[in-house]
């Protein structure tokens, strides 16, 4: 690959970062919102709970990879 090619890849992995990024905050603060302190037990939705949680590991180890590309990227390109 060209060094252009390769910075144009870093760029779209660090647009799709920010995006996966921005999904996990959203995920996280439904988990929050899902979980008021003051609930009973009863009222809490459990199924909607694990599937955001399956959705957030998802969303997790999808950011781990896109962090790993651009770090390698980053190593090729001397940046």
């Amino acid at each position: 690959m060209s060094r252009a090619e390769n910075l144009g890849q870093r760029e779209e992995l660090r647009i799709r970062r920010k995006s996966i990024e921005a999904e996990i905050t959203s995920h996280c603060e439904s988990i929050r919102h899902s979980l008021p302190l003051t609930a009973e037990p009863v009222e809490i939705d459990a199924e909607y709970i694990m599937r955001l949680s399956i959705r957030l590991n998802e969303l997790k180890q999808e950011l781990k990879g896109v962090v790993r590309k651009i770090e390698i990227l980053e190593r090729d390109l001397g940046i």
